[in-house]
Parts: structure tokens; sequence; C-alpha cells
């Protein structure tokens, strides 16, 4: 092919060696790729221009070379187009996850989920049916809420708190938990799985009595939001009902199981509560004692409480954090505090956390020495059901004055 282009100006001597080296000393010259029209220099001129494109046979290239030479660029070209294309496939999906639009939204963070649970208890026969899963418009900062929330919205008759806990679990990571609810325990199992940026799953299963209540999978979550979860029957409620001397007292009841659920996704760096920090075996002189995959380690329980004692006259609001260690007699023994509000609440927090009765901790089924810690928070007293039967008498007696008011009116 003929390139129309002006040849550098020269001399006709000079032009002449050109000529000759091209066609005589071919294995002086070589190659320039300018995009692909082939420069010719030569090694003894410093001319270059454009020329006449030689054939292969008049660069000496057999014609089974010229095949082979042209299979080798073909095969490069295919190469290079599906490298470019593994490229690009590869840039698409970084940029998918990076702006979260895939459900595993990986970011290159290990995330965990700071988990919240509150245990309520309601009568069924008496509320509305309630669905398996029922996913709340909001969440709330308080059981005491969420309980006002239900009873509006859901209707829901005789609901009441049993049990909360907050821990931080990685993904994957199971949780053990249990607690004394009526004549038998309560055991709760519980795994966070596909813990993404702001999406997780959960699994968690509970039995009372050593009789399934609740077992649900892959239940789905996004952050701060809140699942309710219904169980089935048993005998682990509370009949509350006003006794001798106006004191609240209660006998067990057959109740159905609500439990409330609301996860928090932060980086694992950010965890709270971890397992081994609410409880982990430990020997008798502290010492930890490591727990291999393959063991069970069941938490001690709390079966008896104490409140502290205060002056009448005064008004105590906040939390007092206190640890220790339970030994497998069920006693709380090297009682500290981790987090203090008061010198004098501290002190009567601790004398109080004394006199708690635990279930030991179990390891592998055999009881064990193990820390505990909990968190005794101070509010105001809520009204006992006679100050809330007397109220609502009260409350009566002001209706019917004012219908008789309406009345005597012409």
């Amino acid at each position: 092919m003929f390139i129309g282009a002006q040849r550098a100006s020269c001399p006709s001597s000079v032009r002449a060696k050109c000529f000759e080296c091209m066609t005589i000393n071919i294995e002086k010259f070589w190659f320039k790729s300018t995009g692909h029209i082939p420069v010719l220099r030569s090694l003894t001129c410093s001319s270059l221009g454009y020329y006449n494109h030689p054939t292969p046979a008049e660069l000496g290239i057999s014609f089974s070379n010229q095949r082979r030479l042209v299979t080798s660029r073909l095969k490069a070209g295919l190469l290079l187009l599906s490298f470019s294309f593994l490229i690009f496939q590869l840039i698409d999906s970084t940029a998918i996850a990076q702006s979260g639009a895939g459900v595993a939204r990986s970011s290159g963070r290990e995330y965990g989920v700071n988990l919240m649970y509150a245990v309520y208890q309601y009568d069924a026969g008496r509320s509305p049916e309630m669905q398996e899963v029922t996913r709340l418009a909001g969440t709330y900062s308080s059981a005491q809420e969420e309980i006002a929330y239900l009873k509006d919205k859901n209707k829901l008759q005789d609901i009441a708190v049993r049990h909360i806990r907050s821990v931080g679990l990685r993904s994957g990571e199971t949780f053990n938990d249990a607690v004394l609810l009526g004549p038998e325990y309560m055991v709760f199992t519980v795994t966070p799985r596909e813990v993404a940026r702001g999406y997780m799953k959960l699994d968690l299963r509970v039995r009372y009595a050593n009789q399934p209540l609740l077992d649900v999978r892959a239940i789905e979550f996004e952050n701060f939001e809140t699942v309710m979860l219904r169980g089935g029957k048993a005998m682990f409620g509370a009949k509350f009902f006003v006794g001798a001397g106006g004191r609240q007292e209660s006998v067990p009841a057959e109740r159905t199981l609500l439990v409330s659920v609301t996860p928090e996704i932060v980086p694992v760096s950010n965890l709270r509560n971890r397992p081994q920090e609410l409880s982990h075996p430990v020997d008798e002189f502290g010492g930890v004692i490591q727990i291999r995959e393959t063991d069970r380690f069941t938490p001690p329980v709390a079966l008896e409480r104490v409140a502290p004692q205060f002056e009448s006259t005064r008004t105590v609001r906040g939390a007092v954090l206190l640890g220790g260690m339970v030994t497998p007699d069920g006693k709380i023994i090297n009682i500290r505090v981790m987090r203090s509000l008061d010198p004098v609440i501290d002190e009567r927090a601790v004398e109080a956390f004394r006199q708690y009765k635990f279930s030991p901790a179990l390891l592998n089924g055999k009881p064990v020495f193990a820390t505990y810690r909990e968190e005794l928070t101070f509010a105001a007293a809520p009204p006992s059901l006679l100050e809330i039967e007397e109220q609502q008498r009260k409350q009566r007696e002001l209706e019917k004055e004012k219908e008789k008011q309406k009345r005597k009116k012409p």
C-alpha cells in the first residue's frame, strides 16, 4: 500500500542509498510501529520517510512463516481481548459491592452485631392472633415502651417482660443463654449469620423444660430493625395479683412466648458485652479456662435477686455495674464494682449482690466456677397493682361525676 504523503526532503544521492538499503540490505533495517503504518528507518541514513509497504516476500518471509505469524498475532489479540473482559468484569463487580447494591455488601471490613433481645409473655387466648414474624415500624429505647406499643397496636393482654439480654457476636458465633422462669429453665441458642454492613440473618432456638418453644432460621434483619418472633405456649408465665397488705404476688401460669430482637451492626472492634465478658469458666483462683470449639458452656443463672435498700426519702437514679465469680454451689464471691455511680449506692448494691443465689455455670454438663456480671439500674419504682386499681377507680368516679353534671344542665 502506498501512503500519499510527501517524503522528507533529502538529496537524490541519499534517496538512492535509502532505496538500495531497502532492496538489498534488508537485515540492516528495523521496524517501528506508528499506529498500523510501518515506518522504515535506515541504520545508515538519518532521513525518515514513507514508502511503498513491502510485501512479506520482498522482506524474505516465506508463505509458511506468514501463516505462522498471522496465527500467533490472532492468538495474542484474543488473549488480550479476554484479559480486558476479565478486568472490566472485576471493576464492575467492585463498583457494585462498594455501592451496596448487592445483598451481601462486602467492603473488606469484618462486621459483627450488638444484639439486644427481650423475652415477653402474653395471654394468647385473650389477645388477637399474632403472626410468627412481625416487623415493627420503629425501635424503642426500653421494654416498657415496647410493651406500651404492643398493647396499643396489637392489643396483647397480660404482656410482661421476663428476660433481657445484650450480647456482642461475630458472624457465625453461637451464644447460649439460660434463665429460670417458673419451675424450669428457658434456654436460648442465638447465632447471627452473613453479617455485613447494614444486613444480617439470625438463627434462634428456644427450649423450655427441654421442649422446643421457638426455632427459626435465616430471619433477615436490617440495622436497628426490631422483629417480634412468636413462639409456643408453656408454664413459664406468671400471673400477677394483689396479695395481703397490697403486695404484688404471682403464681405460675401458661403463657405464649414472644421474643423481640434488635441488631446494631458494627465493625467487630466495636462489639460490646462479648460472651467471654459476660461470663466464662475459671478455676477456683480465677484463672481463665480455655474453651474448645467442641465444649458446651452454659453461664450461671440468677435464681434469687435482692434489691438494694435505701432510705425512703432518697431518690436514686442511674446504674451500677458489678462483677464477681459464681461458685459451683451457686454463691457469688470476689465482688467488685466495674462502673461506679456513687460510693454509698455502690456499697448498698454490693451488699444486695452478695445475697444473690445462682444456678452454677455448666461446662460440658458439670458445675464449674465462672465469672458473672450484672448491671443494677435504679429508677422510680413502677406502681403496684393496688395503686393502679385505685387510680382506675378514681378515674371512673370522676367520669360519673361529669356525666351527672351534664344531666343537671337544662
